[in-house]
């Protein structure tokens, strides 16, 4: 699992929208501080636009429970992040859920955190 999170930032920081488009799953989504839901839809469209750009990643810890074909895994990421030119970069934690669909895995949902 610590290989796919970092493929993810890896694909994050190129702009690879074709393979995040294979990373996360078509009924993805998130939710933000405010409330407002993300869905996978909004997340390529902000990546392949340069809305949302991440320039730097270093995962922290790791821990990851894995319950057959479903996975939750929980880190830290320290990002140097910028939205709408803006930079948000910081330490993060979160948490993805990963169903295991055919033979790959994928992101259904995700939940994170600014570290204050």
């Amino acid at each position: 699992m610590k290989q796919f999170a970092q493929d993810t930032g890896d694909a994050m920081m190129a702009g690879d929208v074709d393979k995040l488009n294979q990373i996360y799953a078509d009924d993805w989504a998130t939710v933000d501080s405010s409330g407002k839901i993300f869905t996978k839809e909004s997340l390529l469209s902000n990546f392949k636009s340069g809305k949302h750009k991440l320039l730097s990643f270093e995962i922290g810890p790791m821990n990851v429970q894995m319950f057959g074909d479903v996975a939750v895994v929980q880190a830290s990421v320290t990002e140097k992040r910028l939205h709408d030119g803006k930079d948000i970069s910081g330490q993060f934690v979160f948490m993805d859920l990963l169903k295991k669909r055919g033979d790959k895995w994928v992101i259904v949902r995700t939940l994170g955190s600014k570290v204050m």
